[in-house]
């Protein structure tokens, strides 16, 4: 055999091999996604598992003001809302008794990207018109206008405003024509005028407002459209080029020929939305929503929002009919919580008294009362204390504090609620030059000696004040870091979608494995066609006769 040959199929041989290895070790790290973020998956499953908890309005005592309650239940729903151990729900959602409808994961993710698209869109338009008006980079301009055009193209699903987009073409066609380009002027022009047809160009570029004029008459020689949208859902908005026609069906008459956007909206479904191009004649388009709403969602209120915040004035948490209302709303609301509380008159000031409802073990629970000063100046540090009382007793419920009689802060009279207001009010009557002076001192003689001490710096210090200015000008001069030249200052206006695409949908993934697996391949059927040499050990004795 030749061995010119022999080693060429050796090559091919390895080349198999070594093919075979990469695509066994590649393929599997190549079908997990490239850069994309785990961390946010995790914090939406860790968020898909908090437990819901929802505050009723926090009630008041006798003695108390209402401005003092509505400030700490302000504070303590921040506070709940920034924590990570339960998710706070709406007050809307707890006045209504009604769970408020849920978009999928899916949902938000896609309305994410839409969102951040068209933002990133705005954004190179902005650039764009800035440089366009300067004069200067008409070229990358025109890259900008056109790379936002096609995100709004893309994303216009949730597009609420086609004004930047109809100023994206009508910019580019400006851009255009000062290169010279008319005729692609002219298109972007037409695209242009088709969605806003009132189109009005600047007075003083006389070029543009003679393109205009003759794009405008051309379009008002075609045969103009119409599109019929339908849809089954009851209630849905029906918008082309955002403009909102009302609801489904509706036609859009006296359409200018060219590409127009349809959207369908309901406030309980996915929008809808299709591009269709008219040339003068009528277009049927039929909307089929994907609802958000689940049907075990449409439950009868048995419980109103009426009969449960009474239950904080009233703290008749240890009864059962108490513990069954407050169960069956938890249950319309679909939350496991529920947090009243009231604040009561305290010795050393105002006292909020906790109560907690599990609705799975469907009890209610005392927490540490927490008293805040009169005039709620240590307000944000109690808050914290609150707020640490409610996350321990949902991570461990517990069962020791659970409310078996009316709390004593309900179960006090009205003149025994009232003595204490009226014991600590006198004395503050009396002697308001000791008591209050003494509060208001500190802060007072504070500041004072604070503010000398800013004044004789200030009178000392400007020599200071004349060197500071030094150090902005070397920063002013120091930007040649900024101006160091980068290939595209404008490259990540003009990149594609920001969503991280994985190897394998990569065109030199699959070339390289169609290059390997050929050679594989081809390798194979050689070795399988080559004719095997004669052995040495191999021996034929053969008799010849004459």
């Amino acid at each position: 055999m030749n061995p010119a040959r022999s080693m060429w199929m050796r090559t091919l041989a390895w080349v198999a091999l070594t093919s075979f290895a990469l695509t066994t070790l590649v393929a599997p790290v190549s079908l997990r996604p490239i850069g994309v973020d785990l961390s946010s998956g995790v914090a939406y499953a860790q968020m898909a598992t908090k437990e819901q908890l929802a505050i009723i309005p926090i009630a008041r005592r006798s003695g108390v003001g209402s401005v003092a309650p509505a400030r700490i239940e302000e504070y303590l729903r921040a506070m709940i809302e920034a924590g990570a151990v339960v998710q706070l729900v709406p007050q809307d959602v707890v006045k209504s008794a009604r769970p408020r409808f849920k978009r999928s994961a899916s949902a938000t993710m896609r309305s994410n990207a839409a969102t951040k698209n068209l933002a990133k869109a705005d954004e190179a338009v902005i650039t764009a018109r800035t440089m366009l008006q300067d004069g200067k980079n008409i070229g990358t301009s025109v890259k900008l206008f056109t790379a936002a055009i096609k995100r709004y193209e893309k994303f216009f699903v949730e597009l609420r405003d086609f004004t930047n987009y109809v100023d994206a073409n009508a910019r580019a066609a400006e851009a255009y024509l000062k290169l010279g380009k008319k005729g692609t002027a002219a298109t972007f022009l037409t695209r242009a005028l088709s969605i806003q047809p009132t189109l009005v160009t600047n007075r003083g570029d006389k070029d543009m407002a003679s393109l205009l004029q003759l794009v405008r008459g051309r379009l008002e020689k075609r045969r103009k459209g119409s599109i019929q949208v339908e849809c089954a859902t009851p209630g849905a908005e029906v918008f082309v080029d955002g403009v909102k026609l009302g609801s489904a069906p509706a036609v859009a008459k006296d359409l200018y020929a060219g590409v127009h956007f349809v959207q369908v909206r309901h406030e309980k479904a996915e929008p809808w939305g299709k591009m269709f191009t008219v040339r003068g004649q009528l277009i049927k388009a039929e909307a089929k929503l994907e609802m958000m709403e689940d049907p075990a969602q449409n439950i009868h209120i048995s419980v109103p929002y009426s009969k449960i915040a009474p239950y904080a004035d009233e703290g008749n948490f240890h009864n059962r009919r108490v513990r069954n209302y407050s169960f069956v709303f938890a249950r319309q609301i679909q939350v496991r919580f529920l947090l009243f509380g009231v604040v009561a008159p305290a010795t050393r000031g105002l006292a909020l008294h906790v109560f907690l409802f599990d609705a799975k073990q469907k009890k209610f629970v005392a927490l540490a009362p927490v008293t805040f000063k009169r005039n709620l100046s240590n307000m944000q540090m109690k808050i914290l204390e609150v707020e640490g009382n409610v996350r321990a007793a949902i991570q461990t419920f517990p069962v020791d504090k659970e409310v078996t009689a009316q709390p004593a802060v309900y179960t006090r009279t009205q003149a025994s609620a009232a003595a204490p207001a009226i014991m600590v009010t006198p004395p503050s009557t009396t002697t308001p030059s000791t008591t209050t002076p003494s509060t208001t001192t500190p802060s007072t003689t504070t500041p004072s000696t604070a503010t000398p001490s800013t004044t004789t710096p200030s009178t000392t210090t400007p020599p200071t004040t004349t060197t500071e200015p030094t150090s902005p000008v070397v920063r002013t001069t120091t930007p040649p870091a900024t101006t160091k030249p980068t290939r595209d200052p404008y490259a990540h206006l003009l990149k594609g979608d920001d969503k991280k695409t994985s190897v394998v949908k990569t065109w030199w993934f699959w070339t390289t494995l169609g290059v390997l697996a050929a050679g594989g391949i081809t390798a194979a059927v050689l070795l399988n066609n080559q004719q095997p040499t004669a052995s040495t050990n191999f021996k034929v004795d053969a008799l010849i006769q004459l």
